[in-house]
């Protein structure tokens, strides 16, 4: 993986990180406890329609990284589990396994940052393996309203050409995830996700919204949003 950086080196005051759109440093990897969660509400952008409420909780940290059950916010009921590293970059998501993992984040972060790398996704069950050319970077610090209030977030772009993994001529697509991190909360408040062919013809939207968040850590329970 190679990963370019240009930061600009600037004074951070913790408690003020949500109140002001001020000075930052370089932000450092997220520490998630067993049992934080976050609930968001996703819609599907391209038909106009919300879906269904759920909630990643945190349910073990191991070796092998960030256990995360997926549950229905409304009944508790399990929909899935997920894999996620230390830093919450997806190694298990939908049934899809990426070797090493999606590289959603490569901290520190900062406005500027960028890196580029190449994993594996493989979906057993569909039989498919791609192959994700992955550029992100961090556009800036930014604030963001959604329906758990408004946050101070690094909004961060992530790029993927995708293709079969033994026949690159086979180009599956692109797709393009928008993040807005906010560091407090070792998540994104907001995820829009577009994938498009290898024409480059868009034919998925969706977005998700964080309703509502807790924590297990004091230090995270410290930080409320703006409202």
């Amino acid at each position: 993986m190679t990963i370019k950086r240009s930061f600009a080196v600037l004074c951070f005051i913790l408690p003020c990180a949500l109140a002001q759109a001020g000075n930052h440093e370089a932000v450092s990897a997220p520490a998630p406890a067993v049992g934080d969660s976050w609930t968001y509400q996703y819609t599907d952008v391209w038909k106009g329609a919300k879906g269904n409420i759920n909630r990643m909780e945190v349910a073990a940290i191991d070796d092998a990284g960030i256990h995360v059950a997926i549950k229905r916010a409304a009944s508790g009921a399990l929909i899935s589990t997920q894999l996620f590293t230390p830093e919450m970059n997806p190694v298990e998501r939908g049934g899809m396994h990426f070797a090493p993992s999606f590289t959603r984040y490569v901290f520190p972060l900062a406005p500027g940052a960028e890196w580029s790398n190449e994993v594996v996704g493989d979906n057993s069950k569909a039989g498919k393996q791609w192959r994700y050319a992955i550029k992100g970077k961090v556009v800036d610090w930014e604030k963001v309203r959604v329906p758990a209030g408004e946050f101070e977030a690094l909004k961060i772009v992530v790029e993927a050409q995708y293709a079969d993994v033994n026949d690159a001529n086979k180009i599956g697509g692109k797709l393009t995830e928008t993040v807005w991190f906010v560091p407090t909360l070792a998540n994104y408040v907001k995820l829009d996700y577009q994938d498009a062919d290898a024409a480059g013809r868009l034919y998925s939207r969706d977005s998700w919204e964080l309703m509502s968040f807790a924590h297990k850590a004091p230090a995270l329970a410290a930080a409320p949003a703006l409202r």
